[in-house]
């Protein structure tokens, strides 16, 4: 053997044998943990849940960081423009036509166990839900359903009477006589 190699042999023996006397002279010695990321100082080995794996909490941080580093946006500024009328001049009443408005609500024709029909309307703006409506109640705050057939709905407001075509009928067509 030459003595490079004798000299590596005996620092490897050297090696192992402070190893094991360190271990038996030194019993109670707490052991060295493996690598590990741990979140608010929790203890890896007696905790396992604080273990971070690689992108867990990633979207609450980035969301607590926006909250930190939030801008508020500028004032807006709100330009108030005011219409004058000429005195003694009236607006013109707002008069809508009800027939677009009651085909979009119109969700189908119901007919109930008396033989008689009625309309299932969907949730409008001033309402929260949909509704079933009968012939001769009020469709809004003028209009009532004077008839209705499985293609077309008669509204009356008392001066004038719209026939309102349903599931994309002509106006004029007809699915029977009217309730």
């Amino acid at each position: 053997m030459t003595p490079g190699s004798t000299l590596a042999l005996s620092l490897i023996v050297a090696l192992v044998l402070a190893a094991g006397l360190t271990g038996w002279l030194a019993p109670g010695a707490p052991e060295v943990a493996t690598l590990s990321v741990v979140r608010h100082g929790g203890v890896a080995a007696a905790d396992p849940a604080s273990i971070v794996r690689p992108g867990d909490g990633l979207a609450a941080d980035v969301e607590e960081l926006s909250t930190d580093l939030a801008v508020p946006p500028p004032p807006r500024v709100v330009v108030a423009t005011v219409v004058r009328r000429p005195a003694g001049l009236a607006p013109a009443p707002v008069v809508h036509d009800v027939a677009p408005i009651f085909r979009g609500r119109a969700s189908a024709i119901v007919r109930l166990p008396n033989g008689h029909l009625a309309v299932l309307l969907t949730a409008g703006a001033g309402d929260g839900r949909s509704r079933l409506l009968h012939v001769g109640e009020l469709f809004d705050d003028r209009w009532r359903l004077a008839g209705l057939t499985m293609n077309e709905a008669t509204l009356a407001d008392g001066t004038s009477v719209e026939r309102v075509p349903l599931f994309g009928e002509a106006i004029g067509a007809s699915g029977g006589e009217p309730q």
